[in-house]
């Protein structure tokens, strides 16, 4: 399934918003304000929801409304007491060790597909370049130069256009 296709009760990649500022669920079209909870009706996880869907593993299964609401009252328990025991309890040195195990988690196989099927893609719409040495011909490699040209630059400070590229010894076409 590729980004955008039809998906169930929305788009594949994409979380829909409903009427009422709800996200539309993907399995059997309700609203819900907080799908991560719902989805468990379906016999999934929020984590096996986002996979099926084709969504982002840091694409939150809440409403913007109800975010925001969530928000405002962890900005309110900032300095109250169980603020305070909190980072008293805290571990920062595993939290960071926890983190960086996660960051080196490799993709999901959908995702890597997904990125060499773009790539991919995009190689094949690039023409073929060559070098911009007028009468050369030859395959770009760098700066606009075929690799003699670029020899020729990094050696003398100028790709010498007037003298010819004789072809390779040994090479194709060779005698």
């Amino acid at each position: 399934m590729e980004y955008g296709d039809p998906d169930g009760h929305g788009v594949y990649g994409q979380l829909a918003k409903g009427d009422d500022g709800g996200l539309v669920c993907h399995e059997c079209g309700q609203e819900r304000q907080f799908l991560g909870r719902h989805v468990r009706e379906h016999g999934m996880s929020a984590d096996q929801y986002r996979e099926r869907h084709g969504l982002g593993r840091s694409t939150p299964l809440v409403s913007p409304g109800l975010q925001r609401t969530f928000s405002e009252k962890a900005s309110e328990r900032v300095d109250s007491p169980e603020w305070k025991r909190f980072e008293a309890a805290r571990d920062v040195r595993k939290a960071r060790e926890e983190s960086l195990k996660a960051s080196r988690e490799p993709l999901r196989a959908q995702a890597l597909e997904t990125r060499r099927k773009t790539a991919l893609a995009a190689s094949r719409s690039r023409p073929d370049r060559v070098c911009e040495v007028p009468g050369c011909g030859r395959k770009h490699v760098t700066r606009g130069w075929c690799r003699t040209h670029l020899e020729r630059w990094k050696r003398h400070g100028d790709v010498q256009a007037d003298i010819p590229v004789r072809p390779r010894r040994g090479g194709p076409g060779s005698a």
